[in-house]
């Protein structure tokens, strides 16, 4: 079986940008660096897609274990078929240089099902073309499809004594939507085909495109001799406003946005703060346990005064944590709405001012803030420089490693308290 030219990946990235496509298959050596916050958040999604197999047990894994070896499993998924193999996972097909992995294909007395997971907690157009690309591949390549469905991750779920895949995983049955595109599938990989065969790459102007749906891996590259930069973070004009308020105390919080709740009435997707540091007092992180978990929002809340003004650094992601938190704790509530009142938040002062949008929030760091404002990137070049790689990090810590003398609770510490001087220091600036 010839290798082939086109993934599931590739030709997504051809769909969104075809320069994208045609730098990353001719001249690789031109992408970003992948980072540190980008692995984790692959981990992530790795973790949902484990467990949605559950819905279907005993199937067989059919996954490469190496790059050269796709078409192996694509003759493995082809023989498990014909054997009656009822339910396989990554079932790979390959027609005409397309080579596609189900997330999990499955047999029933209707015809083949097959099920492709999304770690996310609603649909985007790009699911659907993807799913679109999945369908021609495996029925142009033999196998008739009798549903095809999206699986997501219901953000409203709340786990109670045991986790319920059922409640959790939502099942959208997409096939007519995507059986409707495949005459577009089929014109858009003859376009990709005939792209990679060209001696140069097509001329495709910089745009909101380069970061949307995902941030593509060559913006380094087609956005460094630009002199305006309006999707990149550029140096921002300080003082931001006249009559400073009387913001006095830092309040420094260390997020993680955990797909899986694993708590009594948790809900998937909703931040969830596992460390914070106020003012000069000590930077504290909660255990893991939910027993530990639930003694951690005690004494953040213990420590929260009422008559206090408070600066962080994204009050938006604090508002979501803290409603959350009125319901999970209704004693809270009043505290929890006159604290709400009390703080301002450094991403809403940007914003305020002109000096960002709100569609772009999310491409500046606090690592960004500090070495553009104040010229300090201590935070840029450390180990753990955002909450995504503090999170990892915090779920991978055994428990018997939780301890004061572990040096991965140290790096939690310190970081926390590299946040709250760059959050005081900023205060002062703007």
């Amino acid at each position: 079986m010839e290798k082939h030219i086109l993934s599931k990946s590739t030709f997504i990235k051809g769909y969104h940008c075809l320069k994208s496509l045609y730098l990353y298959k001719k001249r690789p050596f031109l992408r970003d660096k992948l980072t540190a916050e980008q692995r984790a958040k692959f981990k992530r999604g790795h973790k949902v897609g484990d467990m949605a197999q559950q819905l279907f047990p005993g199937g067989i894994d059919v996954s490469p274990k190496s790059p050269s070896q796709y078409q192996k499993s694509v003759v493995q998924t082809a023989d498990l078929i014909a054997q009656g193999q009822e339910v396989i996972y990554e079932a790979t097909f390959q027609f005409e240089k397309v080579l596609v992995m189900l997330d999990i294909l499955v047999k029933t007395e209707q015809g083949w099902m097959a099920y492709e997971v999304k770690s996310s907690k609603g649909l985007s157009e790009t699911y659907f073309t993807d799913a679109a690309l999945q369908y021609y591949v495996i029925e142009n390549s033999g196998l008739k499809l009798e549903k095809f469905y999206l699986v997501y991750v219901d953000q409203d779920y709340r786990l109670q004594s045991k986790m319920e895949l059922n409640k959790y995983f939502i099942m959208q049955d997409v096939t007519s939507d995507i059986r409707d595109r495949q005459d577009f599938i089929a014109e858009k990989i003859q376009e990709e085909m005939e792209l990679l065969q060209a001696d140069h790459s097509p001329k495709v102007a910089v745009g909101a495109h380069c970061f949307a749906p995902y941030k593509c891996d060559f913006v380094g590259f087609c956005w460094k001799k630009l002199a305006n930069k309006p999707y990149i973070p550029g140096s921002i004009k300080t003082p931001l406003w006249d009559g400073k308020p009387s913001l006095t105390t830092a309040l420094s919080l260390m997020f993680s946005e955990q797909a899986i709740p694993e708590c009594e009435n948790e809900k998937a997707y909703y931040p969830k703060c596992i460390g914070y540091k106020i003012g000069e007092g000590e930077a504290f992180i909660s255990g893991k346990s939910c027993e530990e978990k639930s003694e951690f929002i005690h004494s953040f809340f213990k420590e929260i005064e009422s008559d206090k003004k408070y600066f962080c650094y994204d009050l938006s992601l604090m508002k979501l944590w803290l409603g959350e938190l009125a319901i999970l704790y209704p004693e809270y509530a009043s505290q929890i709405e006159i604290l709400l009142k009390n703080t301002a938040g450094i991403l809403e002062v940007l914003e305020e001012s002109g000096q960002i949008q709100q569609a772009n929030k999310t491409i500046y760091s606090l690592a960004h803030l500090a070495k553009d404002v104040l010229k300090d990137d201590a935070l840029a070049t450390s180990a753990i420089y955002s909450d995504i790689l503090a999170a990892e990090l915090f779920a991978s810590m055994e428990d018997n490693l939780w301890t004061q003398d572990s040096p991965d609770l140290h790096s939690l510490q310190n970081y926390l308290e590299q946040k709250s001087k760059i959050i005081s220091e900023l205060f002062v600036k703007f």
